[in-house]
């Protein structure tokens, strides 16, 4: 089974043009992935005031997703419930909201703003492929690959913003995408689609460094060059190559269960 993932590295804060939802449509893309606080502009300075936005936000979210038609994972809102405030990713389907992901990890600056941590993971089956939802931060704690692991996940999307880091080198990058990225697909026995945003959120500049990879490797990632601009790419998954990854290695577990048992 292949399916084609479209990650759109844009602009915090701007709604996508209708030159930019025409492309994406013509990808014919199963699944598409926005940024981390996709629609928070600079006009809105904390994240109470983000949340006051929720409705207006979702309703954004919905209309994109019918309009390219496809699933999409909208990036995240701002959600309040009751007095709490939650960083929450939705999954939507064609126009339908199936599920909201609240990051379970938020970062420091998340906390002093009022957003509280989420306590459970979203896991949901989208026309026979099986997607999890993950938000920055979460990429942090290992327990959270594992936990997809557990449930099997193909694809894992995570809606991320990066603050620029202007002393940056290849070998960082290189580093960071083997600790977080490569190794977590590894765990996970998943694919892992993070997709950044660009421009600048609550003061701070962001960085786009946008990927997808495999247990064994990247496999699609903006260049260095591109990190501070716009840019909607898409690739083709094969969900049984990653489902056989987990499958043989499933086996040699077992046989090495069975060996130390016969020793």
């Amino acid at each position: 089974m292949l399916v084609n993932i479209v990650a759109v590295q844009t602009t915090i804060g701007q709604p996508l043009s209708l030159e930019e939802k025409i492309y994406i449509l013509k990808q014919r893309p199963d699944f598409v992935c926005l940024p981390e606080y996709f629609l928070i502009n600079s006009d809105i300075p904390t994240y109470h005031r983000a949340a006051l936005h929720i409705h207006d936000h979702l309703n954004y979210l919905t209309r994109l997703s019918a309009d390219v038609s496809t699933c999409l994972i909208g990036g995240s809102v701002v959600e309040p419930a009751e007095t709490s405030l939650y960083n929450t990713s939705y999954l939507i389907n064609r126009g339908n909201i199936l599920a909201g992901y609240r990051k379970r990890f938020p970062v420091e600056g998340e906390l002093k703003g009022g957003i509280v941590p989420g306590s459970d993971i979203v896991v949901y089956d989208i026309e026979g492929v099986r997607v999890g939802l993950m938000i920055c931060g979460d990429v942090f704690y290992p327990e959270m690959y594992l936990e997809m692991a557990e449930r099997d996940v193909d694809v894992i999307f995570i809606p991320t913003t990066s603050k620029y880091r202007p002393d940056d080198t290849d070998a960082d990058r290189q580093a960071r995408d083997r600790r977080y990225f490569i190794s977590g697909a590894e765990t996970a026995g998943a694919y892992v689609v993070k997709v950044n945003g660009v421009g600048e959120i609550f003061g701070f500049r962001l960085q786009g460094r946008s990927l997808v990879a495999a247990p064994w490797g990247i496999v699609e990632a903006v260049e260095p060059a591109n990190e501070q601009k716009e840019r909607i790419f898409g690739t083709t998954l094969d969900i049984e190559e990653i489902r056989d990854f987990r499958l043989k290695r499933q086996r040699r577990q077992l046989s090495k269960s069975a060996r130390k048992t016969g020793s």
